[in-house]
């Protein structure tokens, strides 16, 4: 199967990311307070980008922004809000992600790095380490199409830059297969979005490549990984039943 290659990787297109000066970045917002598995966050993470980008990359008070961001950034930062903060960045419009029925990811249209609210500039980069987070996947039921997310674990990130990069798999899934799977893409919507993240390394990982019809993220390099390392890969809406041997066999984080 091919992999679903996009002009983020060109290297003309990462060049210009790493000279931007005041880049278009998408704030995604992690609720302090509310304890949450590594597993159930990135779930989180990528329910609530997709969701801010469905809601409202084509609504006229923020299409542009997400058509420069989209051209020149794709950028993502994940800060934290504590109890305190956490209403302020609930009035601003985004998409969430909840862990049962409760927000605990919030992530924001893009804007201008030099432009974003005070409130953002005076909330923390969310730095939490991998290992401080407790492995509890939640469980994918019934045959409702999901989307699965594979890890690279032999590419090692703090929790703050998974969060950011399992947001970019998830639109370059939906924007690799969205409109010619449009059905799955509809009916993994009526689920609630459902989703499952696994991990792989090595053949595994170069396996899914071949195999599976994925997107797949290519960092950049401009905070913890090298530039050009393969972080996460997503596989669009399938029923359980619908996955491969191979997926299936995946193990959770």
């Amino acid at each position: 199967m091919p992999v679903y290659e996009h002009d983020k990787d060109h290297p003309e297109s990462i060049d210009a990311r790493a000279a931007q000066l005041d880049p278009w970045v998408m704030y995604l917002v992690v609720r302090r307070e509310r304890a949450a598995s590594l597993d159930g966050l990135l779930v989180a993470a990528a329910q609530a980008t997709y969701d801010a980008a469905a809601r409202l990359a084509d609504d006229p008070r923020y299409r542009d922004a997400f058509g420069e961001w989209a051209s020149r950034s794709f950028r993502k930062v994940c800060l934290r809000a504590n109890e305190k903060d956490w209403p302020r960045v609930a009035e601003l419009d985004g998409g969430d992600g909840a862990i049962d029925g409760e927000p605990v990811v919030r992530a924001l249209p893009p804007r201008r790095k030099s432009e974003r609210e005070r409130l953002l500039v005076a909330l923390q980069a969310y730095t939490a380490e991998v290992a401080e987070l407790p492995a509890r996947a939640p469980p994918v039921t019934g045959e409702a199409p999901a989307m699965v997310f594979v890890l690279n674990e032999a590419v090692p990130m703090r929790a703050g830059k998974l969060v950011a990069q399992i947001g970019h798999a998830v639109l370059l899934c939906a924007h690799a297969f969205g409109a010619r799977e449009a059905d799955a893409f509809a009916a993994w919507a009526a689920a609630g979005r459902p989703c499952a993240v696994r991990r792989a390394s090595g053949e595994a990982w170069a396996a899914l490549q071949r195999e599976e019809a994925c997107a797949i993220v290519r960092d950049a390099g401009l905070t913890e990984v090298a530039h050009g390392s393969e972080t996460f890969l997503a596989l669009p809406p399938r029923p359980p039943g619908a996955w491969s041997t191979r997926v299936r066999a995946l193990p959770a984080l």
